[in-house]
């Protein structure tokens, strides 16, 4: 690669958006909290499927959601906690379920997402302290797709770029990137190899430190998944802000990034002449 451009951001807006300066949010991973809590034995186990809720539905019919970790909240009061303590007690866990379960930690270059559940209110009076971790995958427009199968150790296999994030803006300038279906013309192609930045519990690092982290990480990725250094295609990257680091958004997110709009892929694309 023989040039590459810094971009780092905070992500908001389930992920997708992007700016050159951090701005206030965090990624969308929902909370659910059921009308009528289920006690910790009426859980959904690791591997179901669910639709909108907990109720489990069989993976080869469409679902909204696959079960990726059960557990327990630690370190909250009796009383009930707010969104934000609820969500770093849960997400954190929830998103190391989903390196697991999807069999890397490459996730937050794709569309798939750690949601995590959590008891309504009457539900924490009774005692009830579980938390459900699951994943889901969004479609370009940022709604809920309906799966077919099963989203177990897809990104250990060939998986990535059935879900892998495009944009049709540049991710290190525009404000909206618009993500778009990679088949669709595009400016941008998020790659294999996310760069881990640090643990949550850690202070959230500045900008210059993730810079230059992922300066000569994202230029080799992208070098690795263009297979050619070029001049019309440079790596930019973009990481999360502080509030979302609490919650285990540790990473940047690499992107190899074309000189003008393109339909096709990048990937392997060597001393190809850019696709049309």
């Amino acid at each position: 690669m023989k040039g590459w451009r810094a971009a780092v951001v905070a992500l908001v807006a389930l992920s997708l958006a992007a700016c050159t300066a951090r701005v206030p949010g965090v990624p969308d991973a929902e909370v659910v909290r059921p009308s009528l809590t289920p006690t910790a034995d009426q859980l959904p186990r690791v591997g179901q499927c669910t639709g909108a809720g907990l109720d489990v539905v069989d993976c080869t019919a469409e679902h909204e959601a696959e079960v990726t970790g059960v557990g327990v909240l630690e370190g909250l009061g009796a009383a009930y906690p707010n969104d934000r303590d609820l969500r770093r007690a849960a997400l954190p866990a929830c998103r190391a379920a989903l390196t697991e379960y999807l069999g890397s930690p490459d996730h937050d270059a794709t569309r798939l997402q750690a949601h995590a559940l959590w008891p309504s209110r009457d539900g924490w009076a009774k005692g009830d302290r579980w938390r459900v971790c699951t994943v889901v995958e969004l479609e370009p427009d940022g709604s809920r797709a309906r799966r077919k199968t099963s989203a177990k150790d897809l990104l250990k296999a060939a998986g990535f770029g059935t879900v892998q994030l495009c944009a049709t803006a540049s991710p290190g300038e525009a404000e909206d990137a618009g993500i778009t279906a990679c088949d669709q013309p595009h400016k941008a192609e998020a790659v294999p190899g996310v760069l881990a930045l640090g643990d949550h519990r850690d202070p959230t690092p500045s900008l210059d430190h993730v810079n230059a982290k992922a300066a000569e990480h994202c230029a080799k990725a992208v070098t690795n998944y263009v297979g050619a250094a070029r001049e019309d295609v440079f790596a930019s990257w973009r990481a999360f802000g502080s509030q979302a680091w609490s919650e285990g958004y540790t990473t940047a997110i690499c992107y190899a990034e074309a000189t003008r709009p393109f339909t096709g892929r990048l990937w392997g694309l060597g001393t190809t002449a850019l696709p049309g």
